[in-house]
């Protein structure tokens, strides 16, 4: 299982150099002697083990956490994802190429944001007559897989082992 996000620049400023993203899940708990935590914050991978996370931002591209054991929506299945009270922090930064300038945007997400069971739909097509061609007007657009089912990851992971 993973959660995607689409990331992309739609207004075509410019190339942005030295690109990177990180995700991080914000949320409050409590720990084993009932001390309150009001911001815990869990750095999600995206790929930095692998470099995953240093991107060319030429057209828009989906950035994928990959739901494991280490990450905080391991346990969740739709029901409680609905129910749950955190926030997703998307992190993108880079050099805006004509400046050398740092540029930075953050984008949140709660889980009322995130849509159980869906991929984006492709956006970037090739034409032999024009090249690449990116069609902006579906950047949001989702394709819902109704064979996702609503058990969580690790059930979903316990179900494979089993086969």
């Amino acid at each position: 299982m993973t959660l995607q996000v689409r990331l992309g620049d739609i207004q075509h400023h410019s190339n942005i150099l030295e690109a990177h993203v990180r995700m991080y899940f914000i949320s409050k708990c409590s720990t084993q002697g009932n001390e309150i935590i009001p911001l815990n914050l869990i750095d999600m991978n995206v790929g930095f083990s692998s470099g995953q996370d240093r991107l060319l931002l030429v057209w828009p591209i989906i950035i994928e956490h990959r739901i494991d054991p280490k990450s905080p929506l391991w346990l969740m299945d739709k029901k409680a994802l609905a129910k749950a009270d955190f926030e997703l922090l998307v992190v993108f930064e880079g050099i805006v190429e004509p400046t050398g300038l740092l540029t930075q945007t953050k984008t949140s997400y709660t889980s009322q944001d995130i849509v159980w069971g869906a991929r984006f739909e492709e956006i970037v097509y090739y034409d032999s007559l024009t090249g690449l061609t990116v069609d902006y007007s579906k950047f949001n657009s989702i394709i819902l897989d109704n064979n996702i089912g609503p058990i969580s990851a690790i059930q979903l992971n316990t179900q494979y082992s089993e086969d």
